[in-house]
């Protein structure tokens, strides 16, 4: 009866009203983020910040984070703000096999806005909480390299709506809150940033989290049970988000050779293959493909490789998976160029066609739902960006 009337009352939702369309904030501000890529193993870690920008709302988020090859959810839980709060967390592999993939990993927070694992207690400096994933745990390690979702589940507004709101207050509202969230109970007032760094050779680097705006969270969120993204749980659906992160081609600067090196990754936040379905989901009804046209800075230019990514579920022999990075010099050649920059392109775009809830800003454009960094290094410099795209 329950489930019944809970999805009675989620189509009544959906039926009402006009849908906004769901946009990636440039200001870096949203209902739901997306940290494109994290790295652990070899000397890295990496350390999420959420930041609750409200300065009267309490927010309750979860965090998940995915492998890079199918999207699996290898770990979730949920975070507690008070108005302008913040919540840091690390990321780290504690044990590694021979190739370097993480066999053990674990979460650390002292933060008061994370609960100790199975427990009703926050963390604090003195008992943080460490969430520890490998052999005996119950669930899988984290992945190497992989990238994380963060999904405003809702906000309250509770006593005395200024920074310093009580933790337990905010968990109790949250515990007690209908299952079905009122689009108007999840603001756009999320931000986040998350940075790598290595202890073996002193490089590090932040970005902020991609912020996409009017998403909007239908659904209690809760820890161990899937997160897929889109209708019914939001009232986004899928092409929504898809049509938000629609590109046809990327600006990627490069340089290589001695102590010089760039990397350029991938994240398709929408493909979550680990489902086995294409949800309609129609980019990658076919394999996606990237091709990088390599100019150096003389408008010299050369023809790079084309990679496949994405198949079909539930296969998932791919060049590229739904996160990863390819390295100039290796897997794109740039033949005797040292700098340049490469005009990295979908070499079969698919057509944007209306399904989205809302009115598509990218209606009949060709391209993909693709979010692109890179990282150049040159010496003990290391800078990360967004790709600037068309």
């Amino acid at each position: 009866m329950k489930k019944k009337l809970l999805a009675v009352a989620m189509g009544a939702m959906l039926a009402a009203g006009a849908a906004n369309a769901v946009t990636v904030n440039h200001a870096g501000l949203g209902d739901l983020l997306v940290a494109p890529s994290y790295f652990i193993g070899g000397g890295w870690q990496s350390e999420l910040k959420v930041i609750n920008t409200s300065l009267t709302q309490s927010v309750v988020a979860k965090v998940v984070i995915h492998d890079n090859e199918r999207s699996e959810e290898r770990l979730d839980f949920l975070i507690y703000l008070s108005p302008g709060d913040v919540w840091v967390g690390t990321l780290a592999s504690q044990a590694a096999a021979a190739n370097g993939q993480t066999t053990r990993s674990v979460v650390t927070s002292s933060d008061d806005s994370i609960l100790l694992p199975n427990s009703n207690t926050f963390a604090s400096a003195a008992t943080p909480a460490v969430i520890v994933s490998g052999a005996g745990e119950g669930r899988s390690p984290l992945t190497n390299i992989g990238y994380i979702t963060i999904i405003e589940s809702q906000a309250f507004d509770l006593a005395p709506n200024r920074p310093g709101v009580a933790k337990a207050a905010i968990k109790a509202a949250f515990d007690a809150a209908p299952a079905v969230v009122a689009d108007t109970n999840t603001p756009n007032v999320l931000a986040g940033f998350l940075t790598i760094s290595n202890s073996l050779n002193g490089q590090n680097a932040s970005l902020p989290t991609l912020a996409l705006a009017d998403y909007n969270n239908r659904i209690k969120q809760n820890i161990g049970v899937d997160s897929s993204l889109g209708a019914p749980r939001s009232q986004a659906t899928v092409a929504d988000i898809e049509d938000a992160l629609w590109k046809t081609s990327f600006v990627v600067p490069y340089v290589v050779g001695g102590n010089q090196s760039s990397l350029v990754s991938f994240t398709f936040p929408t493909k979550l293959t680990y489902r086995n379905v294409i949800s309609g989901q129609y980019p990658f009804q076919q394999k996606v493909q990237i091709a990088a046209d390599v100019f150096d800075y003389s408008e010299n230019t050369i023809a790079g490789p084309t990679f496949n990514i994405s198949p079909l579920p539930p296969a998932s022999s791919t060049s590229v998976f739904e996160h990863d990075w390819l390295a100039f010099g290796s897997q794109i050649s740039v033949g005797t160029f040292t700098a340049g920059w490469a005009n990295v392109r979908y070499a079969n775009p698919t057509v944007s066609v209306g399904q989205t809830s809302a009115p598509s800003v990218n209606l009949g454009k060709s391209g993909g739902p693709g979010v692109v960094t890179y990282i150049n290094t040159i010496g003990p410099e290391v800078t990360w960006h967004y790709a600037p795209s068309n």
